[in-house]
């Protein structure tokens, strides 16, 4: 029971820290491949990782006929519109303010979850944490945003970023809804095939083809996006999934910007302020209002799902 709880902990640690820092391996990806072309290189780095995996693990890659549909559209709005706009976004946008409107993912998701798939029963408490959570990333983030002249495309940019984490918010609700007794490795290979297809062709028609100048920190940022921001953070956020509801695990895009400023003050000597400090108080306050009965739920559990004790 003991070490259930702790490999939970570990996950949420893992997801958390990795994706704190790939807002900048996608900036340093886009100074060599453009958009589209530069999110489909992550996911094929990803997909070939996964697909070894699972046939060293004998992992069967079966999927039944009923569920094809929710596969795709679920890829469609993950990799399309979400990853799909926010590299595209990333190239107009600093860093921080696409943290800030994409912490908007967790509200969506609340939204979807209680209102138009019906998963989750709607509590005022957990709303009003999300908010002072979002309001958090916003005070970090502050002085992004004050510098920042939303015109033109950088006005495009910050509505794309925001369309597509309502785009990430309907596909993991419809994953928790209708996907959930999908293997987790399985689940991600097949969403993976579609989003790369899809992503390919977008790029090629948008002509990004013409535009890839490969640097050497280019392409370590779309094999570390790929093989641990992917392949396996992937894995593990669908088998948290299977435990936790949608808005628990949404929430942990409220912390990888925390993650970020850490990484850059051990790293590269970059200061925490009294606002950073203070953001950071307000981010984790709203967490735990929103969702602390839920951890207190799960960790009062029997245990954690058989898949998620089989994750090596």
């Amino acid at each position: 029971m003991a070490k259930n709880k702790l490999l939970t902990l570990a996950i949420v640690a893992f997801l958390c820290t990795v994706w704190g820092t790939t807002w900048i391996a996608i900036k340093y990806s886009l100074e060599g491949i453009p958009p589209f072309l530069g999110a489909m290189a992550r996911f094929c780095v990803a997909l070939a990782i996964l697909f070894v995996f699972a046939r060293l693990k004998g992992i069967s890659l079966a999927l039944p006929g009923r569920h094809f549909k929710y596969v795709f559209w679920s890829a469609l709005l993950l990799y399309l519109f979400d990853y799909g706009l926010i590299y595209w976004g990333e190239q107009y946008l600093y860093a921080g303010v696409t943290a800030v409107f994409f912490a908007t993912f967790p509200l969506f998701t609340g939204l979807v979850s209680n209102f138009i798939f019906k998963n989750e029963a709607f509590r005022w408490s957990k709303f009003a944490g999300l908010l002072l959570a979002f309001a958090g990333i916003a005070v970090i983030f502050y002085d992004q945003l004050q510098v920042t002249d939303f015109s033109g495309m950088v006005a495009w940019a910050s509505l794309g970023i925001i369309a597509g984490a309502f785009g990430g918010a309907v596909s993991l609700v419809m994953v928790k809804k209708y996907l959930s007794n999908v293997q987790s490795v399985s689940l991600t290979l097949h969403q993976m095939v579609w989003g790369v297809a899809i992503l390919g062709i977008t790029g090629l028609l948008r002509g990004e083809a013409s535009n890839i100048h490969l640097t050497v920190r280019s392409g370590l940022a779309v094999v570390y996006l790929g093989a641990f921001g992917s392949a396996l953070a992937f894995v593990l956020y669908y088998s948290l999934l299977k435990k936790m509801s949608a808005i628990t695990v949404s929430s942990i895009v409220y912390v990888t910007p925390v993650i970020a400023i850490l990484v850059g003050w051990l790293l590269l000597d970059e200061a925490i302020t009294l606002r950073i400090a203070l953001g950071t108080l307000v981010i984790f306050g709203g967490i735990a209002i929103s969702q602390l009965p839920e951890y207190r739920k799960m960790f009062r559990g029997k245990k954690l799902t058989p898949e998620l004790e089989e994750i090596p």
